[in-house]
């Protein structure tokens, strides 16, 4: 194999490789979180779901005008319209940051885990 067809082939692996990350890096604020430590998703308040075009919250809907991935950061700016299904509440900016497992939204500065990571609580013992 010559040297110029192997060059080739490195590049074409180190960009699907790096497209590859890339588009992973994006999508780990996709999902519906509540607030950390909290009992799991069904009937939970504090649930939080982002997709690409959206953010829903327990009686608020946003709608994501921009996202913006922040450079060498595992964290995205959203910028969103929010309405309470009466009346438009006007726009909001917030910053997700991923924390291991978690996301810490800002300016609420909450911590939220995956819903698929909160735990069902154990039935306990009963005593006697």
């Amino acid at each position: 194999m010559g040297l110029g067809k192997r060059s080739k082939i490195c590049s074409v692996a180190l960009t699907l490789l790096l497209v590859s990350q890339t588009a992973f890096a994006e999508e780990w604020w996709k999902d519906s979180f509540a607030a950390e430590g909290s009992v799991p998703c069904d009937n939970n308040d504090s649930i939080v779901t982002f997709t690409d075009k959206a953010v829903e919250m327990w009686e608020v809907r946003c709608t994501l005008i921009k996202v913006q991935k922040i450079n060498r950061l595992d964290a995205m700016i959203l910028d969103m319209t929010c309405t309470d299904g009466e009346e438009s509440t006007g726009r909001r900016r917030e910053l997700l940051l991923k924390l291991d497992n978690k996301v810490l939204r800002y300016p609420q500065n909450e911590v939220l885990q995956r819903c698929s990571e909160l735990k069902v609580p154990t039935a306990q013992a009963p005593k006697g």
